[in-house]
């Protein structure tokens, strides 16, 4: 891994005018960006009470907001990666060298401290995303096991279509041994 050529480590160093303007630009995408996370959130969990309440009304029209919204925040993130294109070349930078944490190096007071505070948020946020969408993960693969369970105790193992084979490569015979038959 190459380090980068040029200090960046200088603090206060002034920007060029055009780089001020997108700065404070970038601060109203990350608003937006932490607003964005923290009703993706809120979705996950209104998502998961919906499941275990088997409201499926409600469930498709959340899930049809989640979509509009998702939509609609495709705009945000392509006006993301625009000003982070814009504010790279205005400092001399390339596109994947251009972070947070870098551009905080080049900040000052009280902007470095309005984009410092937006960063550890939508590391909190991130973070909490990442463990609400690992439980809505494991309460969707307990609801598929279970769905699975039912249908195994209702209709058997017979339910398949096709030969069964065991472990050994021998078929199995259907056992008979379902709560429903489907033969007529």
């Amino acid at each position: 891994m190459g380090l980068p050529t040029s200090d960046r480590s200088v603090a206060n160093v002034t920007l060029p005018p055009g780089a001020r303007a997108r700065v404070a630009e970038l601060l109203d995408v990350l608003d937006e960006e932490i607003r964005h996370v923290e009703a993706t959130l809120l979705w996950l969990d209104a998502l998961r009470t919906l499941l275990i309440k088997r409201d499926d009304r409600a469930l498709e029209t959340l899930l049809a907001e989640i979509q509009r919204q998702g939509e609609a925040h495709a705009a945000t993130e392509l006006r993301r990666e625009q000003l982070r294109g814009d504010l790279a070349a205005d400092l001399g930078w390339s596109r994947h060298e251009l972070t947070l944490s870098g551009l905080l190096t080049r900040l000052a007071e009280p902007t470095r401290s309005h984009l410092a505070e937006r960063q550890r948020r939508l590391k909190v946020l991130t973070a909490q995303l990442r463990r609400e969408h690992t439980l809505t993960n494991v309460l969707l693969a307990d609801c598929a096991s279970f769905n699975r369970s039912l249908l195994r105790a209702f209709f058997g193992p017979a339910c398949r279509t096709g030969t069964t084979y065991g472990p050994a490569g021998a078929t199995k015979p259907s056992t008979g041994m379902s709560l429903l038959n489907m033969q007529f």
